[in-house]
């Protein structure tokens, strides 16, 4: 049986486990610092909400880069030396896997909209707007947002619509693309595999 399916996982979300440094937020040296007291509890593996690097529009669940670190939160050596401190103990480490969107401010997401031409366009999920019988501008459906509102955000660079089906911060990114495929599974997936994590939560995985 796999160990997941029985193991006991305890969840972190940084910002309010322990703050190490005393700017009041808490940090990745302050979950190291209390990792003895989570291995007492009987714990199998931690469960780290998003510790990358993010703009902070819903709790770090807006990615700007998968491979970097909030830099309140620390460094990328930080979560290497959580990593290897996990092991020691016999515990492992689970990352939250957030790969329906990505921050609007990601560089993918950044080339995707400076251009109709450019070649990660397709990597997010564009549209025409439709108008009505007056000229108005409306959005491709009537599509609502899990935040609220319509899915749809007006890029007036580039006149057209991209998705968000969370706040319009966080663009969804295209699956059926091959190519940003790809670049998921090497920038979010592989990165923090090779470091050693154990596995990851899938964020939304229902989308």
């Amino acid at each position: 049986m796999s160990w997941w399916k029985n193991a006991t996982v305890y969840q972190i979300y940084p910002a309010s486990f322990k703050d190490s440094n005393g700017d009041g937020i808490g940090d990745i040296p302050g979950i190291h610092a209390q990792l003895d007291y989570i291995e007492s509890l009987g714990v199998d593996a931690i469960w780290l909400c998003p510790m990358y690097d993010s703009p902070q529009h819903d709790m770090g669940y807006d990615i700007s880069n998968y491979e970097a670190v909030y830099p309140p939160y620390g460094t990328v050596k930080d979560v290497e030396a959580l990593i290897e401190a996990c092991h020691e103990r016999g515990m492992r480490i689970l990352l939250d896997l957030v790969i329906n969107h990505t921050s609007h401010e990601h560089a993918w997401f950044k080339e995707s909209r400076s251009s109709k031409n450019n070649h990660k366009r397709d990597w997010y999920i564009w549209r025409p707007a439709k108008y009505d019988a007056d000229g108005t501008r409306q959005p491709p459906n009537n599509w609502r947002s899990c935040f609220g509102g319509s899915v749809w955000e007006w890029d007036e660079e580039t006149q057209e619509y991209y998705l968000h089906l969370f706040a319009p911060q966080q663009p969804d990114l295209n699956w059926e693309n091959p190519a940003t495929r790809a670049a998921i599974y090497e920038s979010a997936m592989e990165f923090w595999l090779r470091k050693g994590i154990d596995g990851f939560r899938v964020d939304t995985v229902n989308m």
